[in-house]
């Protein structure tokens, strides 16, 4: 085991800083790649929210599950965590909301690269919240 994972927080707070940052990196210099895959999630109507949710349902579920730190930066990765349950509530119970957010897709690649930058800003708090907080 690392020597900094020390509990099921800091395992979260690792785990998150390394997959959100890769993610947002991908966002930022891959938008198209983004932008066709959510696409055709969005072709595929309400199935396509399910598989969308089947995606973001772990790291939701390991932030709300292990990480309920409010205060300090790791806040914004317990924030994050109840946000995205929240989308997938949302997508459960009225997907026809969650294929109008899948629609975005359509409306152009800036829209990921900020969500990646969203993602690296979640990737550094966890990371600050792990090695500094």
């Amino acid at each position: 085991m690392l020597p900094f994972i020390t509990d099921a927080t800091s395992a979260t707070q690792f785990i998150m800083a390394a997959t959100a940052g890769v993610m947002g990196l991908s966002h930022i210099l891959q938008p198209k790649m983004w932008v066709d895959f959510f696409g055709r999630l969005h072709e595929q109507g309400e199935s396509g929210v399910v598989t969308r949710v089947m995606i973001e349902l772990w790291p939701a579920i390991l932030i709300v599950a292990f990480h309920q730190v409010w205060s300090g930066p790791g806040i914004v990765l317990t924030i994050y965590g109840w946000m995205l349950s929240l989308k997938i509530v949302i997508g459960l119970v009225a997907p026809q909301i969650g294929v109008r957010g899948l629609a975005m897709s359509q409306r152009g690649d800036w829209r990921f690269q900020v969500a990646g930058v969203i993602l690296l800003a979640i990737s550094v708090c966890a990371a600050w919240a792990l090695f500094w907080g």
